[in-house]
């Protein structure tokens, strides 16, 4: 499992029950400030089962009632909006980041790493575009994150979803089948309560990522300080050209199952951690779509500042390099 689900339980145990609480549970599973999960780590599934019984026992609520509040949870909060956001710039609406969950899932699994998080079906049951069967099979049977991440989804676009239980692996049946109904929105999405000022920095830190990924290489990696020799011949914003952004953007291509890393290999630190881009199942598009950009002259008067020059730039590379929707490649935002 991706280390987000271990950092984002813990999360979720705190902002739900306190600090005492959180304290005791790492206390009863023996973690220390040194074996704390890390969001760019993996996990065997077995670690997340054990804290989801001990958490059980602690708050004595039920399991399912734990799994769902998690599952909504993970959808909504501020570090899974964060290091997700590649994803969810791209995603308008609850419905759409459900449809985005199969491709998701199947491009996490060609990341190399181990995550292996199930693979889910659509069915179409009507001409609406509002309803959909989803079919969840996987061995874990946390179904009850998964029907508390589709409320989150739709309570994160404003809108409201019911959800029609057909069968469940927990009561003996092969595979668990929910019918969905979203609603049009009824509140603002979240991302519609943004200044302009948000919007802008949103649209940039897409741009940049975009970039990013046009400059890595296919296999063998380049660490961080390699990639901002790549950039160079880009004349970014200073803004855009630190180390921290570059590695935000890095760790949000990650997230979004883009981006392969040496984060869990023996001996790997973050100074000399190398980035690569994954592999994705059309070949021939990805081909396409990750062409470096050569860099263009600017010939535009440049006593109109550096600023002004930079965020001109960047958004005639944005707009060559974004992609067309939220499926154009294989994005991640849930990994159970």
């Amino acid at each position: 499992m991706h280390g987000l689900i271990f950092v984002t339980w813990e999360k979720y145990l705190h902002d739900r029950f306190g600090d005492e609480l959180l304290d005791r549970y790492r206390t009863a599973l023996g973690e220390t400030a040194a074996s704390s999960p890390l969001a760019s780590r993996i996990y065997d599934d077995a670690a997340l089962l054990s804290g989801v019984g001990t958490a059980n026992k602690l708050t004595s609520m039920p399991v399912d009632s734990l799994l769902w509040e998690y599952g909504r949870y993970f959808i909504l909060n501020g570090l899974t909006s964060h290091l997700c956001a590649y994803l969810l710039t791209q995603v308008h609406s609850g419905y759409d980041l459900l449809l985005a969950m199969r491709d998701a899932h199947a491009q996490m699994r060609r990341v190399p790493g181990g995550i292996t998080p199930p693979l889910f079906a659509y069915e179409a049951i009507s001409v609406s575009p509002r309803k959909i069967a989803l079919v969840y099979d996987s061995p874990r049977k946390l179904c009850a994150v998964l029907w508390g991440a589709i409320e989150g989804s739709a309570e994160r676009y404003g809108e409201r979803v019911q959800i029609i239980e057909h069968s469940c692996m927990k009561r003996g049946a092969p595979v668990c089948r929910f019918e969905l109904h979203f609603s049009s929105p009824m509140l603002q999405p979240r991302e519609r309560l943004e200044t302009p000022e948000q919007i802008a920095q949103r649209r940039n830190q897409h741009q940049l990522a975009n970039l990013i990924l046009s400059v890595l290489p296919d296999d063998g990696g380049v660490m961080l300080t390699e990639v901002q020799k790549l950039l160079q011949p880009w004349q970014l914003h200073p803004n855009q050209a630190r180390p921290r952004a570059i590695l935000e953007a890095l760790q949000r291509l990650q997230h979004a199952g883009l981006v392969a890393s040496t984060a869990n290999q023996p001996g790997d630190d973050l100074t000399h951690r190398r980035y690569w881009r994954a592999s994705t199942r059309d070949s021939s598009a990805k081909m396409e779509e990750s062409r470096p950009v050569q860099p263009q002259e600017n010939n535009d008067d440049k006593s109109s500042g550096n600023e002004q020059n930079g965020t001109k730039r960047n958004h005639t590379l944005g707009d060559t390099l974004a992609h067309t929707g939220p499926s154009r490649f294989a994005h991640t935002l849930k990994f159970w």
